[in-house]
């Protein structure tokens, strides 16, 4: 009532007498104006204060909106730009005069017109956000790809619908890739064309993995494969399996790289050989494992045997060669010793024992006579070594024991112990084994200084041992040095090497030296 009259008042009414103000009413209403002009002051300041903090979110607002690292962009329903900030502007290779107010379907690269606006129709129909992959036209005919993320806000206000749309710009990225997977592709043509497979160990994770051309090279089935190292070592030959898990071991703990060879048993018991390199690679979350490349190397394998082998028979019929050579012309001296030399030597003794009865003469040819007959018993023995016809004659069991027995000495004595299968052996075999038992014993009486000697030859599980031992001095040097230094050892080894045997030279326990001869049994 009192607020009434006041507002009256202050339009210029005339008050009638009964509705005139007294004064303590003035007063009350002064007093009331009062309380309403501090609750506006109140109110006033409040309202600045807002305006600050408002000014303040919108400063810190604009600072984000243009410093953020993606493009931001306010699109309405048709798509025309009603704000950027400063990312998207340079994003689009423009100014912002140029890009407000303008449909940013114009930015859109012909070929993503259909994503875009299928892009644009997700928002409309949903509450979630949507994101679509879109290629942009730049000015400058530039294209560049994109990753464009939105949600459609509805206006509190109005029915209106606008996009708040971020653009991000993936156009290294998608280089990146699209360098990696043509590099791929080369890779994955190469590794076929070369038949190379690719491989990864985690020793840490002990597990293993085998790209398709792997599995097809190594002929394992990829389903079947449990991708653990002990699987892997399981494919591998068993003859090889020891070599492959030792050397993964020491890639394990010390190696960093990893080169070896090893075989597979693939179809019908057909052996394959495989080549794998790998190296040490740390990832970028400081884990370690080991990939490389594993190759089929069968073909340059068997011929690399087959080359070995060629040049095996090549150097063993040089040495053949050599050595029937020899045997031939040991021959020619044996017969010319026995038949020329040795018959003019008994002719001189008859024609000397002839003068000795004529003439009646008996000291004088005493001394003559003991040289003659030494000279004869030493052509003998020569044309024997040089040619054992008892070898021939007789077998190769009666040879070596009457080798034996020749030798034999009082202060040399030879103990044999022969199978009497080992007539069975080839001729040639026979000879070859009798030269080195020869050798030897010759090296025993020669060199070891010894006073013993034991033949041993013997035929098992379809192998020919041969053990010559001697009560020596030993072999006192390298076997490679006595080799080099004495044509006797090396004529043995060339011997051995021809029966594609095995030789052993070994000190015994006390003084003495064992040589064993080992290979493989084939009948005559």
């Amino acid at each position: 009532m009192l607020r009434q009259r006041a507002v009256e008042l202050m339009k210029g009414n005339t008050l009638s007498p009964e509705t005139r103000l007294s004064g303590d009413e003035i007063n009350i209403l002064l007093n009331e104006l009062q309380v309403y002009q501090l609750e506006l002051e109140m109110q006033n300041d409040e309202l600045k204060a807002s305006y600050v903090t408002l000014d303040n979110e919108r400063a810190k607002f604009v600072g984000l909106y243009n410093l953020a690292p993606v493009g931001y962009f306010i699109l309405d329903y048709l798509g025309i730009v009603e704000e950027a900030n400063q990312n998207g502007v340079d994003l689009l290779n423009s100014s912002k005069k140029a890009i407000l107010h303008k449909r940013f379907q114009s930015f859109i690269a012909k070929q993503s017109w259909e994503r875009f606006y299928n892009f644009l129709h997700k928002m409309q129909n949903s509450d979630g956000k949507q994101s679509a992959e879109i290629q942009l036209l730049l000015p400058d005919g530039q294209v560049i790809y994109t990753r464009i993320e939105g949600r459609a806000i509805s206006s509190m206000i109005s029915t209106e619908v606008k996009y708040y749309i971020a653009i991000i710009d993936i156009t290294e990225s998608r280089n990146a890739q699209q360098v990696l997977k043509d590099t791929t592709e080369r890779l994955e043509m190469t590794l076929k064309a070369s038949a190379t497979g690719t491989w990864t160990i985690g020793f840490g994770t002990n597990r293993v993995f085998l790209d398709d051309h792997s599995f097809n090279i190594m002929g394992i089935d990829k389903w079947k494969f449990t991708g653990t190292i002990k699987a892997l070592i399981d494919c591998i030959h068993p003859d090889d399996q020891i070599i492959v898990r030792h050397m993964l071991m020491r890639a394990a703990n010390e190696l960093k790289e990893i080169d070896l060879e090893f075989k597979l048993i693939v179809g019908d018991n057909q052996v394959k050989y495989i080549s794998a390199k790998g190296h040490e690679v740390k990832s970028l979350d400081d884990r370690t494992y080991f990939a490389g490349i594993l190759m089929d190397i069968t073909e340059r394998k068997v011929l690399a045997m087959e080359s070995e082998s060629l040049r095996n028979s090549q150097q063993k019929l040089v040495l053949s060669t050599t050595l029937t050579a020899q045997e031939k012309e040991r021959n020619a001296i044996s017969r010319a010793l026995h038949d020329s030399v040795c018959q003019i030597l008994y002719g001189i003794r008859l024609n000397l024992e002839n003068l000795q009865r004529t003439k009646n003469i008996n000291s004088d040819f005493k001394n003559i006579n003991q040289l003659l007959d030494q000279a004869i018993r030493e052509i003998r023995q020569l044309s024997y070594e040089l040619t054992p016809s008892v070898l021939k004659d007789f077998g190769f069991v009666a040879g070596i024991k009457e080798m034996a027995q020749r030798t034999s000495t009082p202060l040399f004595s030879i103990d044999t112990f022969i199978d009497e299968a080992a007539d069975t052996l080839s001729s040639e075999t026979q000879l070859n084994v009798f030269r080195m038992i020869q050798e030897l014993i010759s090296n025993s009486i020669k060199h070891a200084k010894a006073t013993h000697a034991e033949i041993r030859v013997n035929i098992e599980n379809n192998n020919v041992v041969i053990v010559v031992s001697d009560n020596g001095k030993g072999l006192k040097t390298d076997v490679q040095d006595a080799y080099r230094s004495g044509s006797g050892l090396s004529g043995i080894k060339n011997r051995v090497y021809l029966l594609n045997g095995h030789l052993n030279f070994t000190n015994s326990a006390g003084n003495g030296l064992i040589v064993t001869i080992t290979f493989n049994y084939q009948r005559s």
